[in-house]
């Protein structure tokens, strides 16, 4: 996996990728929600055609 970061202006893009079933969707969910949580502002885009990084990112109530 690789992960490479871009600085633009102030704004960060990250771009994570690599071969397929390495744990590229819960590596960008889990930074994006740490980063998150850190009180950045984060807006992640994947394209994976199975949602995989939307269904990581949802809130679920125990």
């Amino acid at each position: 996996m690789y992960i490479q970061v871009k600085p633009v202006g102030k704004v960060r893009n990250i771009a994570i990728y690599g071969k397929g079933g390495i744990g590229k969707s819960t590596t960008s969910s889990n930074l994006s929600a740490a980063l998150s949580e850190s009180g950045l502002h984060v807006m992640q885009i994947g394209c994976d055609p199975k949602s995989d990084s939307t269904n990581n990112l949802r809130w679920q109530n125990p």
